[in-house]
This record gives structure tokens, sequence and C-alpha cells, in this order.
């Protein structure tokens, strides 16, 4: 079968290059916040007022890029692709260039293909965000140990302490890291929701199932969208082989067959 994503180039890669931007400039305004400590100001002031100008415009820049990436990027990607979601269930194109391929999900039932759909993409996120996870705690880790150590240690100097500790505490290191185990969390308490209802469902058209699907679907979006992470593309198509045989082993479980062959 074709396989097809228009929704990745055209909205996901932007938001990947605005992030990156936007790290960058964070990082940027961390590194000379402590550099401007260093300078003296009396003795070099034509460095100290350069590298308080850089640090301004990285500031701003950070603040401008932070506020872009939420307002425009990452809501137009995400729409896109909820949008393509649920063209690809209900098989109405809400999309100009709807994907193919994309989803691995039965034919059948619409409510059926959703559920699949939301189980699916429980899988890969909790499994890419577990890989994730791995590099970040260890980040973590390294940074507040040695801040730890900056803070213990007598002879540092508490202005470029509290810096560090607003590096450190800021939402690019401490909070997306918490953010991100908090989401890990939740996708696999809603992946795990979401097999029992689909194994032990007997009829896909009752009531109460389709309204479960809609409210594990509810759930899934608004974590994403509270926990504001753009998941890595680099491990999704490192994992994706991988992935795609355990979703493969998952539908045999639950009896539904993926409209998609991984060897495709």
């Amino acid at each position: 079968m074709r396989r097809q994503d228009p929704i990745g180039p055209e909205f996901y890669v932007p938001l990947g290059a605005a992030e990156k931007i936007s790290d960058a400039a964070f990082y940027l305004a961390a590194a000379l916040s402590i550099i401007v400590l260093l300078v003296e100001k009396a003795s070099q002031p034509k460095l100290y007022g350069a590298v308080q100008a850089t640090f301004a415009v990285a500031v701003v820049g950070f603040f401008v890029s932070g506020i872009v990436i939420r307002t425009y990027f990452a809501t137009r990607a995400h729409s896109s692709r909820f949008a393509d979601f649920v063209s690809n269930a209900f098989s109405v194109p809400l999309v100009p260039s709807p994907s193919e391929g994309y989803y691995n999900t039965p034919a059948g039932d619409p409510f059926i293909r959703m559920g699949a759909s939301v189980l699916e993409n429980t899988l890969f996120t909790k499994s890419i965000l577990a890989r994730m996870l791995r590099f970040e705690r260890a980040r973590i880790c390294v940074y507040v140990l040695a801040w730890l150590w900056a803070a213990v240690y007598r002879a540092t100097d508490l202005e470029l302490l509290a810096v560090a500790a607003q590096v450190l505490f800021s939402e690019q290191l401490l909070s997306r890291w918490v953010r991100m185990e908090w989401l890990r969390a939740r996708v696999e308490r809603l992946y795990d929701d979401l097999f029992a209802l689909i194994q032990s469902s007997s009829d896909a058209r009752s009531k109460e199932f389709r309204a479960r699907v809609i409210e594990a679907l509810i759930r899934y979006e608004t974590s994403k969208a509270q926990a504001a992470l753009s998941l890595s593309s680099r491990l999704f198509n490192k994992l994706n082989p991988e992935l795609s045989a355990r979703w493969q082993s998952v539908c045999t479980q639950l009896g539904i067959a993926p409209a998609t062959d991984p060897a495709a």
C-alpha cells in the first residue's frame, strides 16, 4: 500500500525548525546571563555593553519564538494532524491532501477505526517518550547535581547560583522533563484503558463503546495539548519498523486486521 504523509513535511518540519531556533535562543540567553556576571563593567565597558545588548536580544527572541510556536506553528500542525486523523477514521477528506498509509487501522466501522487509531497513536507516543526520557533524565541529573554542588560549595558566587537556578528551573529544562514524565504516564494509562475496552467490547456499535472511544480521543488530544511537547521525528523514524511490528501483534491479540502491511 502506498505511504504518504503530507502533514509532516508541510506542518511539523517548520514546527521542528522553529523549536530549534527557540532552543538556540534559550541556551544563548542562558550562557550570556552567566557571561555578563563575569565581565567587569568598569574595566571593559564596551564588552559589557555588547554582552548586555546581545543578552537582551536573545531573551526577546526566545520570548517571541515561544509565543509564535504556541499560537501558530504548533496550533496549525496539531489541528492539521487531528483533521487528518478524523479523515482517516470516517473516510471523509477534511484536509486537502489526506495521508495514506500513515495509520495502520482496520476497515469497517468508523468508531472501530477511531479507537484503533488512538490505540496505535498511544503505542507510538508512549514508546517514543520512553526513549526520549532516557536523555532527559540523564541531562536533568547532571544539571541538578551540578547546581547542588555549586549551592553547597561556599565559594560559589550567589549571583551566579541564582542565574543557574533560573536556567535549571526554566520551562526548557526541569519543567520540560516533568511534562514529559506526566505525558508518558497519561498515555500509558490511556493505552491500557483503550486496549481493555476494545478487547472486552462485544458490540462496537453500542453507544457505550462509541462514547468511550470519543472520550479516549479527547483524553489523548487534551493531554498532548497540556504537555505542549513535540515528539522526536528522528526517534519516530528509527523506531517505526519496530513499533509497526508491535502494532501488528496488538492487532492480532485484539482480533482486528490492520489496513497496511508493515513490509509494504
